[in-house]
């Protein structure tokens, strides 16, 4: 957690974020892995310091990585404590994944609807509660929207006849869910925050619901914790239901009253404390802030200030000369990103990020035709073997994957990208160069296995062209090998055009 708050109120403030991942993990998500959740919390003071990064009326918000990071890291950026409508993002995006590590790969629907479900999750007076109702969205018997504002959040009123048909929402695949990245309008917004609160209430059902539902579903979670496939052990679980019973048991349900379960008696173990504690320099306080930025037009403007600032504290730090290539880049302008880059890795030469970061360049230096492939790979090399020493994460893991199938060394690349998905079993990128991997060993059918997992591993609401690409690519070479046509599988790997 990076904060300005005082020492005494950070320590607070982090016991209580822990405490709430404990308490949700103990009684909803009980597990034997004993790798915790990292997310990164960046706790404002004040909340005039957080407007500058988030929207007017946010109390906070969650990325799944920091806009220019090269790896993910999941971020909360809040003001304050941890507040109820904080809470209420912190948990949902905790809730993804615990239910990302006990079942796997979700619908969209299912994925939304245990979120929200969860996110509302609370320890009263030594007993946990679930299935409270939701305080920003809301099925009303009425006959038109509403939303109603409270100064801090809009709290969406909806008819609870318009809520999505139970059978259909099942179906919904994720661009219907969640909507088209270029669709702005105030219809395509209410069609998604339908989405997520008729998953929500179709889940609640199956949780808190009548008793077949509950322990349908029951066997449907323990099906899937054992691996079995989630749509496939969903179907098996409800198989036997008509579409219409169970569509008037889900409109029953969300007009009659709805069950908020006591669980318990539970009372939190006291949070380990922070293992390192420390001061931040002035030089890593103007980094963060520029970091909290995505670099578009004038915000380009504001990172390059916080950045000189930074540097001019701190002129040998490699941290700062990292981060000014990583703009420099971003503005074109390659000579000083060069020159900034290779600072920074000459000060730290085994740092995978500072290695990851020079391959890129690398690439954008070829997508410019500043250099050709061969010089590209050429200097790539290298850099390659280095980060196959240093390289830990799954995305470090991966990108080493990607340059061995570059270099026509399939059966390195299959080492480090198995690494990668032991390393983080939710990987969507790693599927994909697993996919690449399958596709050029001719074992088709699993390629197109591990790009559709890669699909259903996104980010909710997150889009990726390149693998839908590459899916697309695999599927057309397994009709080209059906029809006995020529096939290049290579083409379905162009590494640096990524």
């Amino acid at each position: 957690m990076w904060t300005d708050l005082d020492r005494a109120e950070a320590r607070d403030a982090l016991a209580e974020f822990e405490s709430s991942y404990k308490a949700l993990e103990d009684i909803c998500f009980p597990s034997d892995n004993p790798d915790p959740f990292r997310m990164q919390i960046i706790l404002f003071a004040r909340e005039r310091d957080f407007r500058q990064f988030g929207s007017r009326f946010a109390v906070g918000y969650f990325m799944h990585k920091l806009p220019s990071d090269l790896e993910p890291a999941p971020t909360m950026v809040m003001y304050g404590s941890l507040e109820d409508h904080v809470r209420l993002t912190f948990q949902h995006e905790l809730a993804h994944h615990f239910v990302a590590q006990s079942i796997g790969p979700a619908p969209a629907w299912l994925s939304e609807g245990l979120a929200e479900f969860y996110s509302t999750f609370r320890v009263q007076d030594g007993y946990a509660y679930v299935g409270s109702p939701l305080p920003h969205r809301s099925f009303l018997k009425r006959t038109s929207w509403r939303a109603v504002s409270d100064g801090s959040f809009t709290r969406w009123l909806i008819p609870v006849g318009q809520a999505r048909p139970a059978t259909e929402l099942i179906h919904l695949g994720r661009p219907g869910f969640y909507g088209r990245s270029d669709e702005t309008s105030g219809a395509s917004r209410r069609r998604v925050v339908l989405n997520y609160l008729s998953s929500w209430a179709l889940v609640h059902m199956l949780m808190n619901g009548p008793e077949p539902y509950v322990r349908r579903f029951a066997s449907f979670l323990e099906a899937a914790s054992r691996g079995a496939p989630v749509r496939q052990a969903f179907q098996q679980a409800i198989g036997d239901l008509s579409p219409e019973q169970l569509e008037r048991d889900y409109r029953n349900y969300l007009v009659g009253p709805r069950l908020i379960k006591k669980v318990g008696p539970y009372t939190a173990p006291p949070p380990p404390p922070p293992q390192v504690e420390r001061a931040m320099s002035d030089a890593e306080v103007h980094v963060l802030w520029a970091r909290l930025k995505r670099w578009q037009r004038h915000e380009r403007a504001w990172a390059a200030a916080h950045l000189e600032k930074a540097l001019a504290h701190e002129p040998g730090n490699p941290e700062v000369r990292f981060w000014r290539g990583r703009l420099w880049t971003v503005e074109a302008r390659l000579t000083e990103a060069e020159q900034e880059l290779a600072a920074a890795l000459a000060a730290r030469p085994t740092d995978p990020r500072y290695l990851m970061a020079n391959l890129m360049f690398l690439s954008t230096l070829w997508r410019s035709h500043a250099i050709t492939t061969d010089e590209a790979m050429e200097r790539a090399a290298p850099l390659v073997d280095r980060l196959s020493r240093a390289a830990s994460t799954a995305a470090q893991l991966n990108g080493v994957a990607r340059y061995r199938i570059a270099f026509g060394e399939l059966d390195e690349a299959q080492t480090f990208v198995k690494r990668a998905l032991k390393t983080d079993p939710s990987c969507a990128s790693c599927y994909d160069t697993y996919g690449i991997v399958l596709v050029l060993q001719g074992r088709v059918t699993e390629a197109i296995s591990a790009a559709s997992r890669a699909l259903d591993l996104l980010p909710e609401g997150v889009e990726n062209p390149f693998i839908e690409a590459r899916l697309r690519c695999f599927r057309a070479h397994e009709q080209a090998l059906r029809d006995g046509a020529p096939t290049h599988p290579e083409d379905c790997f162009k590494l640096l055009m990524e």
